[in-house]
């Protein structure tokens, strides 16, 4: 298997998280369904190999070649069909309404055919992908997307952008109250705001950013009790804390923990330079 990051250009860096390839071949058993977790995100994914399922209700369903996935605040059940080819871009909290026009509020939870949006571009990119002779040229395809998109008419807000970043960089400790203060919209105007260009709440992001925190202290730390991670995570208590991750993993953090789940570490791992795993 490869997957490999790569951060993104200074210019796209305020809008882009990374952008990443995974490539595996086929299993010859019967694939196992992973899980992706929230991570405060919005993806575009082209697959140039075989197209995944994912569970909805108690059936697997096809998805198409080209996807934009919303944000997240349960987990999804997704499952290879045969060759996996996948690159995309991972859009920081609000990145991705600088490119893309898209009703981000109706997305949530949903990982939906790009098409439905913008059938011509979705034909385009897929077709674009394809035909790459690399993995680096089908990152770089991607990047260009991208570029040729900044020269368009923006309908991005950057207030929520600036919200955005106050409470990834803080790992959700900021309170609305705080944004309210530090941006300065009524409550009311900023989460308005933020559903139309993110699709969250700011408390369901900070939220998110939390339990986040979490799951980073857990690759860091050999011994961490719940209580303590509760607590450097801005829980008041352990019980808030463990329905918080129940809600978004679809388990106890024991039981998440003590379980394989490698396509959402993949997924939901910061970037901080480029990396492959093979």
């Amino acid at each position: 298997m490869l997957y490999k990051t790569l951060p993104p250009p200074a210019h796209l860096e305020p809008f882009v998280d990374c952008l990443w390839i995974l490539v595996a071949a086929k299993d010859d058993g019967d694939p196992e369904s992973q899980i992706v977790v929230p991570d405060g995100k919005t993806e575009l994914i082209v697959h140039f190999g075989d197209a995944f399922l994912k569970l909805e209700g108690d059936a697997f369903e096809r998805q198409a070649r080209v996807l934009m996935s919303g944000q997240l605040t349960e987990r999804i059940m997704l499952k290879p069909t045969g060759a996996v080819g996948v690159v995309s871009i991972r859009f920081k909290a609000a990145g991705a309404a600088r490119f893309f026009d898209v009703p981000y509020e109706e997305i949530v939870d949903r990982v939906v055919d790009f098409a439905d949006f913008e059938p011509a571009f979705s034909a385009a990119i897929h077709d674009r992908i394809a035909r790459a002779g690399s993995h680096d040229e089908r990152l770089a395809t991607m990047a260009a997307v991208l570029d040729e998109r900044l020269t368009q008419e923006s309908k991005e807000d950057i207030f929520v952008r600036q919200a955005c970043q106050y409470i990834v960089r803080s790992e959700g400790e900021y309170s609305v109250q705080d944004l309210v203060k530090l941006i300065g919209l009524s409550e009311r105007q900023l989460e308005r705001k933020f559903k139309k260009q993110v699709g969250l709440a700011p408390k369901v992001l900070s939220r998110i950013m939390r339990f986040q925190k979490f799951l980073a202290m857990t690759k860091e730390a050999n011994t961490l009790t719940l209580a303590d991670a509760a607590a450097a995570c801005g829980y008041y208590d352990q019980s808030h804390f463990i329905r918080d991750f129940t809600k978004f993993s679809g388990m106890s953090p024991m039981k998440y923990l003590s379980s394989s789940h490698v396509m959402s570490d993949h997924f939901t791992t910061p970037t901080s330079s480029p990396t492959s795993t093979k």
